[in-house]
């Protein structure tokens, strides 16, 4: 069933992330530029109203992952509805999974051959835009409320609840490098963007990119403690991290994992905390990496909880791994799908 959801949420996420980096640099421009500007005051405009699409594209994209195209347009409008009923983010997620499923339950019912030939450009959407729009109105009742509990609870955050925050995202995104608690927390984040809320994003930053980032430079600070396949794999990780990907620090977990994965989720944890408390922010999401710190809100406080973090996580594995760890037999490169 995860697999099910994770495909389809991730087919939803790699649409809708193009869209949320063109916002989120227009806005940050704007913000640069100066929103008491008019230049600075269009972008700003122009950035919102990109962000605006978040939710659409996501809700669009997964019932289009589920039904194919027919999907998008009854995916596309119940993302309307989840954003202009204030669910957001993730109520955009719920209709698009419901869209996907209410189109394919659609396109099996039975016409006659001269109806069928408005299936897919009448009977479709509007039916599909109608049951959609009904199981919206439903689950807006107790999602809507809560969702805006949840920007109340984000706005009054500061100081300490902010940097405790910013460890639970950093340490989530971490701990698991890609799998699910790191989702868990990524969509949380988006979550957090959708409803103008930024600094959730900035922790996520580091939890993506200081794992790979730290393992990369303890090989060539240590690197008696790491294998010639590890020291190999240095410099793809580091890649990697600066490009958003945290995926790069597996194989260093699968070699020690009850060493590697406490201290990743530790320092992580740690500099996401520092950043947000340092009032670190990010408009636009981390996966495309280091590039895209000109935008991030303080750049030079995200900087400071990511170079914290990795010092953290190169210093702990220098000290925690020993040369008997390191397999010589093992020479293979690790490969990424």
């Amino acid at each position: 069933m995860w697999n099910y959801v994770k495909k389809h949420l991730m087919t939803g996420v790699s649409y809708m992330i193009p869209v949320v980096v063109a916002g989120g640099i227009l806005l940050s421009l704007g913000v640069i530029i100066g929103e008491k500007t008019a230049v600075g005051e269009q972008f700003v405009k122009f950035g919102v109203w990109t962000l605006g699409l978040m939710v659409p594209m996501i809700s669009g994209y997964i019932s289009y992952s589920i039904a194919d195209r027919p999907g998008i347009a009854v995916g596309l409008a119940s993302g309307i509805f989840a954003r202009e009923l204030g669910t957001g983010y993730i109520g955009g997620i719920l209709v698009g999974f419901f869209a996907g499923w209410i189109t394919n339950q659609i396109k099996k019912i039975p016409m006659h051959p001269r109806i069928a030939v408005i299936k897919p450009i009448m009977i479709i959407p509007v039916l599909g835009v109608a049951a959609s729009a009904i199981f919206m109105h439903l689950i807006s009742i107790p999602l809507a409320p809560a969702m805006s509990g949840l920007e109340k609870w984000l706005n009054s955050m500061d100081g300490s609840s902010l940097m405790i925050l910013g460890i639970i995202i950093g340490a989530m995104m971490a701990f698991d490098m890609g799998g699910s608690v790191n989702k868990i927390a990524l969509a949380f984040c988006y979550a957090s963007i959708a409803e103008g809320i930024y600094p959730p994003m900035a922790a996520c930053w580091i939890g993506i990119m200081a794992a790979p980032l730290g393992l990369a430079l303890a090989t060539l600070v240590f690197p008696k403690k790491f294998s010639k396949a590890e020291k190999a794999n240095a410099i793809p990780a580091a890649i990697m991290g600066s490009l958003g990907i945290t995926e790069g620090a597996i194989p260093y977990a699968v070699a020690t994992p009850l060493k590697v994965i406490p201290v990743i989720t530790i320092g992580s944890g740690i500099g996401g905390g520092l950043a947000l408390l340092l009032g670190a922010a990010s408009p636009i999401p981390a996966a495309i990496g280091i590039w895209g710190l000109p935008f991030v809100h303080k750049p030079f406080m995200l900087l400071i909880g990511l170079l914290v973090a990795v010092v953290i996580i190169t210093v702990a594995i220098g000290l925690l791994r020993k040369e008997s760890d390191v397999d010589e037999d093992f020479d293979e490169t690790f490969t990424f799908e």
